[in-house]
């Protein structure tokens, strides 16, 4: 059930991106505008959910057919970041490095999802006070609830991939507890501790951010 949740919520984003204009102010730099996840992120994080080819192929070249809308970075960085580990999944310095690179894409996200929300509660403060004044029509109100839906998905879309490369990182953590290691190696996994540790507190972060998301929504 699970993963079909997942599969409907990639879906949700690549529609939502379609939408540009109207809705909250799209000024600024926290929202960024790109060609939705695009194809070849469309087709990794369903894969990720455990999608068959033929259904993420479907999703990807829907992905490439549609508009540019409100898309965030994370999940095209997470699929350029394993095309460079590739090859190198066991070795513990390039998984390090893969980690940190990660960490920093994660950082970056929540600082443009956290600006994001900012400037969504001021439009929605506006969109509530005509909603108290009687001068927005049914239609803008719809289109509002719509567009709110869709940062919201989009944020959702990001971490369904952390929460994917959390995992990966979590098996490859356990994998190394069964090995044995000299003091350099200890040093490297107490640092890749340290950095998975990171990675879930960052997790935790995008979640609490996603929510504030659905809270505006829920105000109109």
């Amino acid at each position: 059930m699970r993963k079909i949740i997942g599969l409907l919520l990639i879906s949700m984003v690549i529609a939502g991106c379609a939408a540009t204009g109207g809705g909250p102010d799209r000024s600024g730099t926290a929202a960024l505008e790109c060609g939705v996840v695009g194809a070849g992120g469309g087709f990794l994080a369903c894969k990720l959910l455990g999608g068959s080819d033929a259904m993420c192929a479907g999703i990807a070249a829907g992905a490439a057919t549609v508009g540019g809308g409100v898309c965030y970075g994370f999940a095209s960085n997470y699929e350029k970041r394993r095309k460079e580990l590739a090859g190198k999944e066991n070795d513990l310095d390039a998984r390090l490095t893969y980690v940190q690179g990660l960490n920093e894409d994660s950082e970056k996200l929540n600082r443009e999802l956290n600006a994001r929300v900012d400037e969504i509660s001021q439009h929605t403060d506006r969109t509530v006070e005509q909603i108290q004044q009687g001068t927005i029509s049914s239609q803008q109100l719809a289109k509002e609830r719509e567009t709110l839906l869709k940062e919201e998905t989009a944020a959702k879309e990001q971490v369904v991939v952390q929460e994917a490369a959390l995992a990966d990182m979590k098996r490859f953590q356990a994998e190394q507890l069964h090995k044995t290691s000299g003091v350099e190696d200890k040093a490297l996994h107490a640092e890749l501790d340290a950095e998975i540790q990171k990675q879930e507190r960052l997790l935790e972060e995008t979640k609490r951010t996603t929510t504030a998301f659905a809270s505006q929504r829920q105000r109109i």
